[in-house]
């Protein structure tokens, strides 16, 4: 049995380019629910059902954010590894 060596990832599926487009899709999705809530806020009405699912969504994207830059923080040195090992094939193969 072969073990691995060293810590293990957090999300063993997460590439950098899935953490890419996560955090670009989570981001406009917390924008897009400050937008709203501002806009709320701002005009003054009483809240109604979807106002109050605004602001839990606002909370909910704020939270992943978080939740993605702290995969980011654990799982950037195995996407060094992985660029780093895919950089020196490129350069076997040219050497050929």
């Amino acid at each position: 049995m072969s073990e691995a060596k060293g810590p293990k990832r957090l999300q063993p599926r997460m590439t950098r380019g899935g953490f890419r487009v996560q955090f670009v899709l989570w981001s406009l999705w917390t924008a897009l629910q400050l937008v709203m809530v501002v806009g709320n806020l701002v005009v003054g009405t009483v809240w109604d059902l979807g106002d109050y699912l605004s602001l839990a969504a606002l909370i909910l994207g704020v939270a992943f954010l978080g939740f993605l830059l702290y995969v980011r923080h654990h799982d950037g040195h195995f996407w060094e590894e992985e660029e780093a090992k895919r950089a020196d094939w490129d350069r076997r193969g040219r050497a050929l």
